[in-house]
């Protein structure tokens, strides 16, 4: 029998060091990583790419107001990584109103606001509500209006048909 010391010992195996150029190379052309946003300035978007802050452009699919949005919120956003860094999309982090494969869109929201700068138009195929400046006009073959105490109709004049 072999004493300990004979038997645990293995051929040396020579292992080649990795280069230093494979290590160091930058993340290849079309990837996508993550980054901060920081600021709108007038030659791009800031953002924070790892330990760099750099001022990059916004690819043209991208929507400008999506990413105030995203700056309002914090939220986080995707850069392309090439040879000039562009930002590509944005992280979404909260739900969305989304419309399903028949049209429909159904939410369970404990406030809904929606402002209109000109109007706005709740449409059916036989009734709509137009907002338009401070005009509001209803239509409809049939109108309800119903409350449990008072109904008020308040105006300087009431026209009846």
């Amino acid at each position: 029998m072999k004493p300990a010391r004979q038997r645990s010992r293995r051929p040396s195996v020579k292992r080649t060091p990795s280069a230093p150029a494979a290590q160091a190379q930058p993340v290849s052309d079309g990837a996508v990583r993550l980054a901060t946003l920081l600021a709108e300035e007038p030659q791009g978007w800031r953002v924070r790419l790892g330990a760099r802050e750099l001022v990059l452009s916004l690819d043209a699919s991208v929507d400008p107001a999506l990413m105030h949005e995203a700056l309002e919120d914090g939220a986080r956003v995707l850069v392309e990584a090439s040879a000039t860094p562009v930002v590509v999309g944005v992280v979404q982090t909260s739900r969305a109103l989304r419309v399903d494969r028949q049209g429909r869109v159904d939410a369970q929201v404990e406030r809904f606001e929606l402002q209109a700068r000109q109007g706005a138009t709740v449409k059916t195929s036989g009734a709509f509500l137009q907002v338009k400046g401070s005009d509001v006009e209803l239509y409809g073959t049939r109108i309800l209006t119903r409350a449990r105490e008072v109904a008020k109709i308040l105006a300087r004049m009431i026209n009846l048909n």
